[in-house]
């Protein structure tokens, strides 16, 4: 890339998150230049891509005292923004972030809420409800994944004509249909009979209990996967006192990590993926449940219903509805062969048109370069 087409861009952003990762490594390996702001100490685990520089800052300032210490805060980011001078500043999720980026001054910058900080935190309190507005409202660009979510961004105080469409995306080729890895079941200790997976994390607004509960009321020759991957440790210690307590011990499995690699195959062995939060954005783990072409039974949400109810109405399900989630996973696992088939070719379709992860991502680069004004 020559030096004139190169960005330098700014996010603030939880460096854990592959969400974050995936979005960051994707302007690196342009060749842009990609700076990563953390105010709250994180401890980053390996696997940030090599090229994206991390700048501390304290968020918080020593005297903990509303308002001094936001004031402590925002004179440490802007410090760091003054030395780095990027062309856009990008605050992903809107809370926290999307403050901090609102809060440094700092024009032009961009806001990507993610779901529940837009759904469901700014009516929490006045607070939260202040944050918003003034954090939209002066974003010059604010990125959403559906139109439920313009909707509330608009809502919220956004600017209608600054808001954008911009999926976190799915890497299409590697979530594909296919035969998962033979003997893949055995290592995770699942036996030989259907897989129910369960990707999302182990914390409470992702339901786990409903898909436990609603688990219990399948055939013996049923699995259950989880992942304990940022869990919360409460949390994961309950699901794993109500497994036991139903005596479901020996049809569910939680394995303590998935690596990104092998997320694919687990995906082409289930027989069916589970997502029943109480709020969602659009989550990434659906889309790529679709993209691998196998069905999935979801929230009845507002951002997911344009896209699944078109397609399959009957695997959508009213939020912490046991007896319903259970007779959606049980119309999925009976399936007729044709209709799976059509099912899955129509999901992947969808995929493939509107949320692949480099058409977004070039997007994406598109809009940085309008706003730095190249």
């Amino acid at each position: 890339m020559r030096d004139r087409d190169r960005l330098r861009l700014a996010f603030l952003a939880d460096p854990n998150s592959i969400h974050t990762r995936r979005w960051l490594a994707f302007f690196a390996e342009r060749g842009h230049e990609i700076h990563l702001l953390d105010g709250y100490a994180t401890g980053i685990t390996p696997g940030l891509h090599q090229q994206v520089v991390v700048r501390r800052y304290a968020a918080l300032g020593r005297l903990r005292i509303p308002f001094f210490s936001s004031l402590q805060g925002r004179s440490a980011l802007r410090r760091a923004l003054a030395e780095l001078r990027p062309d856009v500043l990008h605050g992903h999720y809107l809370t926290r972030y999307g403050w901090q980026a609102r809060l440094s001054g700092f024009h032009p910058y961009v806001v990507s809420p993610w779901g529940s900080d837009l759904f469901v935190t700014p009516r929490t309190s006045r607070r939260a409800r202040w944050w918003a507005r003034a954090t939209l409202g002066a974003a010059d660009l604010v990125t959403v994944v559906s139109e439920p979510m313009r909707e509330a961004a608009v809502l919220a105080g956004a600017r209608a004509d600054r808001i954008e469409m911009v999926q976190f995306g799915v890497d299409t080729e590697a979530f594909a249909p296919g035969p998962a890895p033979a003997g893949l079941a055995q290592r995770l200790g699942l036996g030989s009979g259907r897989v129910v997976f369960s990707s999302r994390a182990l914390k409470p607004v992702y339901r786990q209990d409903i898909v436990i509960d609603a688990f219990a009321r399948l055939a013996p020759d049923t699995s259950l996967l989880l992942t304990a991957r940022n869990a919360e440790p409460g949390y994961l210690a309950a699901i794993r006192a109500r497994v036991d307590g139903l005596g479901l011990g020996d049809r569910v499995r939680i394995v303590d990590e998935v690596a990104e690699a092998d997320l694919p195959d687990l995906l082409r062995l289930a027989d069916i993926v589970v997502s029943v939060p109480t709020s969602d954005g659009f989550p990434v783990s659906v889309l790529e449940a679709m993209a691998s072409g196998t069905p999935v039974v979801a929230s009845d949400l507002p951002p997911i219903r344009p896209v699944l109810g078109p397609i399959a109405d009957e695997l959508l399900v009213p939020v912490g509805d046991v007896e319903a989630t259970a007779r959606a996973l049980h119309a999925a696992l009976d399936m007729d062969p044709a209709r799976r088939v059509a099912l899955a070719t129509a999901m992947r379709d969808y995929t493939v048109r509107v949320a692949d992860f480099a058409t977004n991502m070039e997007r994406m680069e598109g809009l940085y370069r309008r706003l730095a004004g190249r």
